[in-house]
């Protein structure tokens, strides 16, 4: 049974934006990040934690039917925070939400039926505020796969760097090591492994929390794309080009696929399942893979030129 993807609107970048900082969040759009995450957690102090929720709500209302994304970083369950949170900021204009410490496929579930209350309760269309799973601890990076199936609200997730060093997720595996180290690499992979599994399609990759490095912002994200990240977040507005360059397609892999589709394409006509295209041996897969990629550039609204199409038998 062909597996179902739970495929989204592509953001490359997300930028975290403290929701106790009513200014910083009226002028982030000017950066260029194609979401912004209102965050009401860890950014926030405690005694500041209910002027962020109707400053958060405020700028959501302020931005709806705007191009970029509006997601907002909800305190987790067991803090006796989350239904304040969610009372304030589901409103029109909200996309989505991030799960703060998510344990278990239950605070997933639990958290897509107050959703729907709210959604139905406020003349929200049902179903349209996404969750993103954030698994911080040792047990929830294990059950990534029930996690993400827990509701069909979850159409991002992943993690290809691996726990952020000295953050709560390496701290709960026991993890001592400097960013880009190889043993990262583990986590990484098996996250994104696991949200792949349950059809997600938008994978994240890794993030720095070192402000002034953009290089390291670039390395990361370069390696985090080959892993098959689809985007990343940021601490820090100066990372956001870097990231959209990165996670953008360029000419060059543009043209490619577009050559290796036109390949297979002529070789179905002359009745070959197989081609030969610049010493490669191409199928049925390489042309799979090479129409995603143009069909995901032409959703984001890129020229990709004339491409045929193709009719590949389900095998």
């Amino acid at each position: 049974m062909p597996q179902k993807l739970r495929d989204a609107r592509w953001y490359r970048s997300m930028l975290f934006v403290p929701g106790h900082r009513h200014d910083w969040m009226l002028k982030a759009p000017k950066y260029g990040a194609d979401a912004l995450l209102f965050d009401l957690e860890d950014s926030v102090p405690i005694a500041e934690k209910p002027a962020a929720r109707t400053s958060v709500k405020e700028v959501i209302s302020k931005f709806s039917g705007k191009a970029f994304g509006r997601f907002v970083r909800l305190n987790g369950w067991r803090t006796g925070w989350l239904l304040d949170d969610l009372n304030a900021i589901v409103v029109d204009g909200l996309d989505g939400v991030m799960l703060s410490k998510t344990e278990d496929p239950e605070d997933v579930a639990a958290l897509d039926l107050v959703l729907g209350e709210l959604e139905r309760s406020r003349g929200l269309p049902v179903g349209n505020v996404e969750i993103c799973p954030y698994t911080e601890a040792a047990s929830s990076m294990y059950k990534l796969y029930e996690i993400c199936m827990a509701s069909p609200r979850i159409k991002r997730a992943g993690g290809t760097g691996g726990p952020v060093p000295a953050g709560d997720g390496a701290r709960s595996l026991g993890l001592q090591y400097e960013e880009e180290a190889a043993e990262a690499l583990f986590f990484g992979a098996y996250s994104a492994l696991q949200a792949r599994a349950a059809g997600i399609v938008r994978v994240e990759g890794a993030m720095t929390t070192k402000l002034d490095d953009l290089e390291l912002v670039r390395r990361i994200g370069e390696k985090s794309k080959r892993l098959g990240a689809s985007w990343a977040s940021a601490i820090h507005p100066s990372h956001i080009p870097i990231i959209n360059e990165i996670y953008s397609p360029t000419q060059v892999e543009i043209d490619e696929a577009r050559g290796l589709v036109l390949a297979v394409a002529e070789g179905i006509a002359k009745g070959n399942a197989a081609v030969r295209y610049k010493s490669t041996l191409l199928g049925y897969a390489h042309a799979r893979t090479a129409m995603d990629f143009l069909e995901r550039a032409q959703a984001a609204g890129i020229d990709v030129g004339n491409v045929p199409k193709l009719e590949l038998p389900q095998i």
